[in-house]
């Protein structure tokens, strides 16, 4: 079994960045992942990164088209960047009124999509940009990382009777080498990837309807929740698990059974 992609996301819900390694740290999640989300403007975010879940922020779940929205960070110069259709904007996230600009510069971006939570909902403008960089805006907390088998995106691929793309399921990493849904098996397990790296799988992944947009940024066109439900009898794809010893995790790096 080994590394077949790796993953980020530095704006939660925009286009995924393929890389060819990313960091991992004990109980994180990956280094630059999901640092920064736009959130409604009424949302209550708790906890001391202020975290709010994606039913109170812009997301895949609520605005399909996200996809095709690139985000980019640059953590030395500690400048985000968002560009829609060729038009760039930025930010240095410790500028108040830089973010303060880059967030309603966001909310008219997102009016303007055919399906976005914001339309009839003035109490959620304008959205307020969260993260500083170091922030985790995963979906089950600010420590999970997460894999998925190409082996069972291949057999889900069958099942849909088209090609599944595995961008839908916004993951960390893909694995090659892995019987399908032989992930689900490591639940419980802890795995060595490389030499050092060690993390402990703590669950299957229970999908929503993110999953039925498309990655490409053409909205809603599939059902993959009716075909993992008729198909499988659950809404499951993918793992996630905690970094126990972290480390940089590269494309090729075996994976095997701790313990």
């Amino acid at each position: 079994m080994q590394i077949a992609d790796c993953y980020t996301y530095p704006v939660k819900g925009m286009t995924t960045h393929s890389m060819r390694s990313l960091e991992l740290r004990p109980g994180e999640s990956v280094v630059g992942d999901r640092a920064f989300i736009f959130a409604f403007g009424n949302a209550e975010p708790s906890g001391s990164v202020g975290w709010v879940s994606k039913r109170h922020s812009v997301t895949m779940l609520n605005t399909p088209y996200l996809a095709w929205i690139e985000s980019g960070w640059d953590p030395e110069a500690r400048v985000l960047s968002v560009t829609v259709k060729g038009q760039t904007k930025s930010a240095h996230v410790d500028d108040a009124p830089a973010r303060l600009e880059l967030a309603e510069w966001m909310t008219d971006v997102v009016l303007g999509l055919p399906e976005n939570p914001l339309r009839g909902r003035p109490e959620r403008e304008p959205l307020r940009l969260l993260g500083d960089g170091d922030s985790r805006f995963t979906d089950r907390g600010p420590t999970q990382i997460s894999l998925g088998g190409l082996a069972s995106l291949a057999d889900l691929s069958a099942k849909a009777g088209v090609e599944v793309d595995m961008r839908r399921f916004r993951l960390n990493f893909s694995v090659d080498g892995l019987d399908q849904w032989g992930e689900f098996d490591w639940v419980g397990k802890r795995l060595r990837i490389g030499e050092s790296v060690e993390i402990d799988v703590t669950a299957p992944i229970q999908r929503c309807n993110a999953v039925n947009a498309s990655p490409s940024g053409d909205g809603r066109d599939m059902d993959l929740m009716k075909v993992l439900n008729a198909e499988y009898g659950h809404l499951d794809f993918g793992v996630e698990a905690n970094v126990v010893t972290g480390g940089e995790v590269r494309v090729g790096d075996k994976i095997v059974i701790a313990d």
